[in-house]
């Protein structure tokens, strides 16, 4: 019988040397654009979308997105338990352990939370209920269960618990996700599969090549890589083009002063010829509401120096500077370049443009040095809640820096109303947020992806284009 085998094995490599190579092949590449930000993986600070979807494959949280849906699903959770009034929830964990060995436990989530929320993504847990020490409202009453007790009903709590920053983490050498990081340099990072995983892992390595010195079109059409986030050019049959739940906008970031002034900014905004914009930056499909398919509009501002005339500056005399910030590539520099022409020439305003990476200005709203700036922001959750808790001003991330007390209350109303007067209430407030002239959306964004489907198997589109690694299969064909 050996005998036998060894023959056919002979066989086989010599006649099909290309299933050989492939079945050797047990690595999954995937080609990424470098981007402005370096790939930090620390989920407790890293926030650019590099790092968050490595991040992804070497961190488990209580759910994880689902790669065909973007729903949550059970992940270090095995069960929950909701009280009736929405705010007590207790989850049941399965047993599962770090890369290290050491056992994931309640208390680890506890401990690892009531770190984040001492760091700059303290946001993320703004659902949660603060004892009077400043610590979070959690129990431990066992290894296995651990209770959360919120500030405010979120119905979509497991989406949110989605996210690395609120994985079991243990340390930055320690993984609870399917990978465990082998080696990272500036040109790629490789991951490898976690022995001590809890689940089904379809490969034994991954490695992502970054830009820009690579090659991505060659090596995808020799198959070195299976996936290209970045482009790759003649490879139209392979390109995967997907909706995202995610818009592009412009919005004013002013604390104080003039353009946190509403009135300024409606003028600003009328002088703007924003079908032009959105012809430069190559818009695919426009859109005149922050939250995706939501029936919101952004009124069209006329009237400018009558506008000016109300907020105490006729005809644009005594505004101040106007310090516009901007992420790298051409289509944002010409943009950027045309509105400030405008705002310089008919209101004799002077604007200075910086472009910086969008860390700089995203990352922490309340230190944002800049007026005026522009974003996609792809949702982390399907709600419409993800986009507007981004101006509410209590929140510890409040993109804008916007303050209305009635934007507020309604978005606080939404929390504990049924479906329907929720749904309702947050149209009201996303209304309310366009009418303000703080937002000014573009477009809603798309993912453009080049897929290998004759190579990997498991890549599936979705709204929040997330797709796990471990979900990746190597195609073996005789």
């Amino acid at each position: 019988m050996k005998k036998t085998l060894l023959l056919l094995v002979l066989i086989l490599s010599l006649f099909c040397p290309s299933l050989f190579a492939q079945a050797k092949a047990e690595t999954i590449r995937i080609g990424m654009d470098k981007g402005d930000d370096a790939v930090v993986l620390n989920p407790y600070t890293a926030t650019d979308s590099n790092s968050v979807i490595i991040m992804q494959n070497l961190y488990d949280g209580l759910f994880s997105y689902n790669g065909e849906t973007s729903e949550a699903s059970f992940a270090l959770a095995v069960g929950q338990d909701v009280s009736d009034d929405g705010l007590t929830w207790t989850f049941i964990l399965r047993d599962a352990s770090f890369s290290d060995g050491t056992a994931i436990t309640s208390e680890t989530f506890a401990e690892s939370w009531n770190y984040l929320v001492q760091g700059p993504l303290a946001s993320n847990l703004d659902f949660v209920q603060r004892l009077d020490d400043g610590t979070l409202s959690l129990e431990t009453p066992d290894s296995k269960t651990l209770v959360v007790h919120l500030a405010h009903p979120v119905a979509y709590l497991p989406s949110l618990l989605c996210q690395p920053c609120l994985a079991a983490i243990k340390d930055t050498s320690s993984y609870s996700g399917a990978y465990v990081l082998k080696e990272q340099t500036d040109s790629h990072v490789l991951l490898s599969k976690n022995p001590k995983y809890w689940g089904t892992v379809n490969n034994d390595k991954v490695e992502i090549l970054l830009g820009p010195d690579f090659d991505f079109s060659a090596a995808f059409a020799e198959g070195e890589i299976q996936w290209s986030m970045a482009a790759v050019e003649d490879a139209s049959d392979y390109m995967v083009l997907s909706k995202l739940y995610a818009t592009t906008f412009f919005y004013f970031s002013a604390e104080a002063g003039a353009y946190s002034n509403e009135y300024v900014r409606k003028a600003l905004i009328s002088l703007i010829p924003w079908d032009i914009v959105r012809y430069i930056q190559g818009t695919l499909m426009e859109t005149s509401s922050l939250v995706p398919e939501s029936s919101a509009v952004a009124p069209v501002e006329n009237g400018a120096l009558d506008l000016l005339a109300k907020a105490g500056y006729p005809y644009g005399d005594g505004l101040p500077m106007i310090n516009m910030g901007i992420t790298r590539g051409a289509q944002n520099a010409a943009v950027a370049e045309l509105i400030a022409e405008i705002w310089s020439k008919t209101l004799g305003v002077t604007v200075t443009l910086n472009t910086v990476p969008l860390t700089v200005y995203a990352s922490n709203p309340k230190e944002n040095p800049f007026d005026f700036c522009t974003i996609t922001w792809i949702g982390d959750y399907f709600d419409p809640m993800a986009f507007l808790s981004l101006f509410e001003s209590s929140g510890s991330f409040n993109l804008a820096n916007y303050s209305n007390e009635e934007y507020d209350e309604l978005l606080s109303l939404a929390q504990n109303a049924d479906s329907v007067t929720r749904s309702s209430l947050l149209l009201q407030a996303e209304q309310m947020l366009l009418d303000s002239g703080v937002v000014i959306p573009m477009s809603t964004a798309f993912a453009t992806n080049f897929v290998r489907n004759d190579l990997i198997e498991g890549w599936q589109t979705n709204p929040l284009d997330i797709h796990p690694f471990k979900d990746l299969k190597l195609i073996i064909t005789i």
